[in-house]
């Protein structure tokens, strides 16, 4: 396996760098009759729960792996929620005309400690800090499993209960919310990655034999997506749900063997992006929104709000907003890499 400077496996930054501009072009306002805007909301967040699994390492003890889930997913979601709160307020009062009153200033306040819970009392603050909690369940479950000697078993159970459960789900819709969803829906990629980097299944690289790989699983993804898409609109829900997962699958195969035939191709930017990908996650959508209302706004002749972006329209856009964001994370990295999770 070749290893970017500082001892970082490259392709993962590959990964994770292209997945983390591709949520930001995600919650970009577009048309859901769009086929690539659907496919690609349904797919992309698969990367980061299969790459925190295939990262998972024993940190030897209780203490040293909560001391490690402190500094990388709690306090990075207390920090980043804080500092969007006046972002929501400052929204608030341009769409109102005026300053919430205590109980509406609070709604965000007990979402964002419900995990982005939205209810009567509650409204997501930062929606897409979801994934912290959901990430810290799985490492939590995993650990507990590991101590037994029954541990993968025990996995192989729980991700089979998460694909029913999230499978009920889509039939009576009990829970609703983002953090349950994507528990329920990303344990199995989650797992799949710890196994397969405990096996070190992705540390001998060939290019044609990647290349194959990549093209085939893209294809074969994109081929089940739009039979799951189809199978929704006539009806068929079992065979909709069925074919989410081969979607998910196939489409992490085509991102894994793709970046690794990038290895070889080492580039600072894609390096600090990947390493500031909790950045981008955490402070995107703030910029998203002032996006909409300034530069998106003249991109789209002032119909953002009506019909969303066009796809060449919301790539640069979301390319800005990770430009934006880039010399912060440089900063950061030197002065506060706590903000990195690091």
């Amino acid at each position: 396996m070749q290893l970017s400077t500082g001892g970082r496996v490259n392709w993962i930054d590959w990964a994770k760098a292209s997945a983390a501009v591709a949520v930001v072009f995600c919650h970009l306002p577009q048309s859901q009759e769009w086929f690539y805007y659907r496919y690609l909301q349904s797919v992309v967040i698969v990367v980061f729960f299969f790459l925190s699994g295939y990262l998972k390492r024993d940190r030897g003890s209780t203490r040293a792996n909560w001391q490690k889930y402190w500094r990388g997913l709690i306090q990075p979601y207390i920090i980043y929620n804080a500092i969007v709160y006046p972002c929501w307020l400052a929204k608030f009062v341009v769409q109102h005309g005026d300053m919430p009153d205590l109980l509406q200033s609070l709604r965000p306040v007990f979402g964002a400690l419900l995990f982005q819970h939205e209810s009567e009392l509650c409204t997501p603050l930062n929606g897409p800090l979801w994934y912290l909690p959901v990430i810290l369940a799985m490492h939590v479950t995993i650990d507990l499993c590991r101590k037994s000697r029954y541990g993968h078993a025990l996995m192989v159970g729980l991700c089979a209960l998460s694909v029913v459960l999230y499978a009920a789900n889509k039939y009576f819709y009990f829970a609703p919310q983002l953090t349950p969803m994507g528990l329920m829906r990303n344990l199995p990629y989650y797992y799949l990655g710890y196994v397969m980097g405990r096996q070190r299944l992705l540390d001998e690289a060939r290019p044609r034999r990647d290349w194959v790989i990549a093209v085939v699983s893209l294809l074969l993804s994109v081929g089940c997506f739009a039979c799951h898409l189809d199978a929704f609109r006539s009806g068929h829900h079992l065979l909709h749900i069925a074919l989410f997962y081969p979607v998910n699958v196939a489409f992490l195969l085509a991102v894994v063997y793709g970046c690794r035939m990038l290895d070889g191709c080492r580039w600072h930017v894609v390096t600090r992006l990947s390493i500031g990908t909790l950045m981008v996650i955490g402070l995107h959508m703030p910029l998203v929104t002032l996006t909409n209302v300034t530069i998106g706004q003249w991109m789209t002749g002032g119909t953002v709000a009506a019909t969303g972006y066009q796809w060449y329209e919301a790539l640069p856009a979301a390319l800005l907003i990770v430009a934006l964001l880039y010399p912060v994370i440089a900063v950061c990295g030197r002065r506060f890499p706590y903000l990195l999770g690091r």
